[in-house]
């Protein structure tokens, strides 16, 4: 089951945030574009920050050092324009010391996504990102509501033959 993190809903709903993952989730995504130069609203006050958007639909990232650097190895290149669709590997970091306080961060694997991707138990095709679920959440999406992993073609046709043997049950109670 999904829970929602308070950080989710009292955060910046603008920027990706810890609040954005399950507890031990790992994330990956391609880096669709920098932008170089972007008025923020922080609890600052507004700041011109770099920013990170995704390919996936996944809110931006706001970039600091050490995801800069992570980012920077990963891609083999310092530069912003080298890096779009470089494909990263966010996750949670736990106990950083920040603004004289702990706190937990979201974090860049300083190493190319080790993840597997899963693969359609029916076709064998690696499952897609589909809508706002990445190939992760739908293949977890799909193992809860048919029972195995399925590539959105896959679930699409289970929902309809689902669907279908409702209709012709219903209809039997009819007659």
């Amino acid at each position: 089951m999904e829970k929602t993190h308070w950080k989710k809903v009292v955060s910046d709903p603008n920027y990706i945030g810890e609040g954005d993952f399950q507890e031990g989730q790992e994330i990956i995504v391609t880096i669709k574009k920098v932008v170089s130069h972007e008025t923020v609203k922080t609890a600052e006050g507004k700041s011109d920050k770099a920013v990170l958007y995704f390919e996936e639909a996944y809110k931006p990232m706001i970039l600091n050092v050490a995801r800069s650097k992570a980012i920077a190895k990963v891609a083999g290149s310092p530069y912003f324009e080298d890096w779009p669709g470089i494909k990263i590997q966010l996750y949670i970091e736990h106990g950083i010391k920040a603004f004289g306080d702990v706190v937990n961060a979201v974090r860049v694997r300083p190493f190319k996504p080790r993840l597997a991707i899963p693969k359609c138990e029916k076709c064998g095709k690696e499952v897609q990102s589909f809508g706002k679920m990445n190939a992760e959440q739908m293949a977890q999406y799909t193992k809860n509501k048919y029972g195995e992993i399925l590539c959105s073609e896959c679930a699409t046709e289970k929902a309809s033959i689902k669907e279908e043997a409702k209709n012709t049950s219903s209809k039997g109670e009819d007659e």
